[in-house]
């Protein structure tokens, strides 16, 4: 009940005093007629969360709901440039709302007071974008504007930490949420577009943690400084995992801990053709033989201790990192949140901006409401909640009304949303059980 009571309270926050003092500031209601500032947000944003592909008629009937008497051409022509500075600033405000479960997935996560997984998500937008946003121009299949969703999503309590929203053509290395505060304790879990030693020491000062797979042509060395030829000195290791201290970078030499498996061999394949295609694509060679023998490895470098965390763990840890994928899955593929249609760039980027706010409350009921929980498949509890964003928007008016829709949604989500049977242990399995792992330290 706590936890619904909070999302509640932030729902009615966002799309009440907050939207009553930025369609101010913005312009987007200048004078009440059909619409209030609150049922203006509400018929944008939780239009979306009802109807990613919303039309002018499914947003006006969710107006109805909101209060608003309007007609499709009314809610059409509230689509200009005034709205996009409204539903904009909603957003940074909706950023400052942090909704996380006291519950946690594993008591492996509880030894941390975050495991923050980070990564970015990139949208392309229209080229008249580019000067605010400034795409690769066509590298990758983006085009001259793109934005990047630089995300921060903590696994131990399902809070969404920042989203830091980046011009497309913006290394994830050079973001600047490298170098954003860390919490004492914390584990910050990244995949290899965020390798960097002096990043790396920044974390280990604030006396928090970083789990990181090994840049391929990073110096390592042992702690008396001799360097390595790793790829010969894997080779001539035993046991089922390699775990030693090291010093990470010829010059930077950051002492850490290397962890180190060789996969199965039809992973390795599967690894070399992946590289083969991607540089040909993108450089026009083959990789070298180096290159292609490291595809045989999974090394990952850590600053957690051995008595923290076992060779398994890390490895179960890492591979957890693919939730904040799926969370990307859920906005794009779900949330059609990289859809953007609209014959004017303003209406295409009314529909990114709303599409973005529902994705934000989408995942505040998820963490309120399922975070945890686990019998319960998250893209089913997220269509669970899509299907109620009519009756969330009528009972947004009254707290007893929206705390009594939530409790109905939670029992729907109990019942309709669980897991399919697996044959495989889960993230959740696993987090649990290291050592059902079957991807093995072999």
């Amino acid at each position: 009940m706590e936890m619904l009571a909070k999302v509640g309270a932030a729902m009615q926050q966002l799309f009440g005093p907050v939207a009553v003092s930025l369609a101010k500031t913005s312009g987007a209601v200048v004078r009440v007629r059909e619409f209030t500032p609150m049922s203006l947000a509400q018929t944008f944003v939780l239009g979306y969360l009802k109807c990613p592909a919303a039309t002018p008629e499914s947003l006006a009937v969710m107006a109805v709901e909101c209060g608003a008497n309007v007609s499709p051409q009314a809610v059409d022509q509230r689509r200009t440039q005034e709205l996009v500075d409204f539903l904009k600033a909603l957003y940074h405000q909706a950023m400052e709302t942090v909704i996380g479960s006291t519950r946690s997935l594993a008591t492996l996560l509880e030894r941390f007071t975050e495991v923050k997984l980070i990564d970015s998500s990139t949208v392309t937008l229209p080229d008249s974008l580019k000067q605010e946003y400034e795409g690769c121009g066509g590298a990758y299949g983006q085009g001259q504007a793109a934005l990047k969703l630089q995300t921060e999503l903590d696994l131990r309590s399902g809070k969404l930490s920042h989203i830091e929203i980046e011009p497309g053509k913006s290394p994830d290395a050079a973001t600047c949420r490298q170098h954003a505060g860390h919490v004492p304790g914390s584990l910050r879990i990244s995949d290899l577009g965020y390798f960097n030693i002096p990043v790396f020491r920044e974390i280990i000062a604030t006396a928090a943690h970083f789990l990181s797979r090994l840049q391929f042509g990073t110096g390592v060395l042992l702690p008396d400084g001799t360097p390595l030829k790793l790829l010969e000195w894997l080779s001539k290791q035993t046991g089922p995992s390699i775990d030693c201290p090291i010093l990470l970078g010829l010059t930077d030499r950051l002492a850490c801990r290397l962890i180190a498996w060789r996969v199965p061999e039809e992973v390795a394949n599967r690894r070399r053709q992946k590289l083969i295609a991607d540089m040909k694509s993108r450089k026009g060679k083959l990789p070298s033989a180096e290159r292609l023998a490291w595809c045989s490895w999974s090394i990952l470098v850590t600053s957690v201790g051995v008595k923290l965390l076992t060779p398994t763990e890390a490895a179960v840890l890492y591979r957890a990192r693919w939730q904040i994928e799926l969370l990307f899955k859920r906005w794009k593929s779900h949330g059609l949140l990289a859809v953007l249609h609209g014959s004017t760039d303003v209406r295409k980027m009314v529909g990114f901006w709303s599409r973005l706010l529902a994705c934000i409350v989408q995942h505040w009921l998820l963490v309120a409401l399922t975070w945890g929980n686990p019998r319960i498949s998250l893209n089913k509890a997220g269509q669970a909640i899509r299907n109620y964003g009519d009756r969330i928007a009528a009972s947004l008016h009254s707290t007893s009304d929206l705390i009594q829709v939530l409790m109905t949604l939670t029992k729907s989500i109990i019942k309709t949303a669980k897991r399919n049977k697996r044959t495989k242990p889960g993230t959740f399995e696993l987090l649990n059980n290291p050592e059902l792992s079957d991807f093995g330290l072999s």
